[in-house]
């Protein structure tokens, strides 16, 4: 836990992103608008050209959304936003939150890459290492994103709780 000034507002931010969803999100945009277009306009067969179009858009939207995470704590909580637009985003206030601490965690023990919900509770995975953890208070679920400075993010959070409390 940090010691934090009286009185002054202190904020933590630090993003990460997955290069290879990226690249497959880059990747499977064009073939997808090519399929749809050319389903469209009868250029394809309607038994899979659909098809085809549906499985790529689909692809490239759910690696585009889990290809990169911002995480903010402040004052006000905790924000987590997904993909290079910050949507989806998760918040939670510092009150619903229960603790904070940092885990190691791999891509093998959640499940892959991405947005995965296990028996870790849910866990935002976008490279191997240091991972923010937080508990939410009403639900009793861990919630992990594998962030950069995860330690001094979980640090602030804890802090921040305390100062709320007293």
């Amino acid at each position: 836990m940090l010691d934090l000034p009286e009185g002054e507002r202190l904020a933590w931010f630090s993003r990460a992103a997955n290069p290879a969803l990226r690249v497959l999100a880059a990747v499977s945009g064009p073939p997808a608008a090519v399929a749809l277009l050319g389903s469209a306009t009868g250029l394809f067969g309607a038994e899979w050209g659909w098809p085809l179009a549906a499985v790529l858009a689909v692809l490239c939207l759910a690696s585009a959304s889990c290809c990169s995470v911002r995480v903010r704590v402040s004052d006000t909580g905790l924000e987590v936003a997904l993909g290079p637009l910050g949507l989806p985003t998760r918040r939670w206030a510092l009150a619903e939150l229960e603790s904070a601490r940092v885990e190691r965690r791999l891509p093998s023990q959640v499940g892959g890459w991405g947005y995965r919900l296990n028996g870790l509770g849910t866990t935002v995975m976008l490279r191997a290492g240091e991972c923010l953890v937080v508990r939410i208070r009403a639900t009793g679920h861990d919630f992990a994103v594998s962030v950069d400075d995860a330690e001094r993010g979980a640090a602030l959070l804890n802090a921040l709780r305390a100062r709320q409390s007293a």
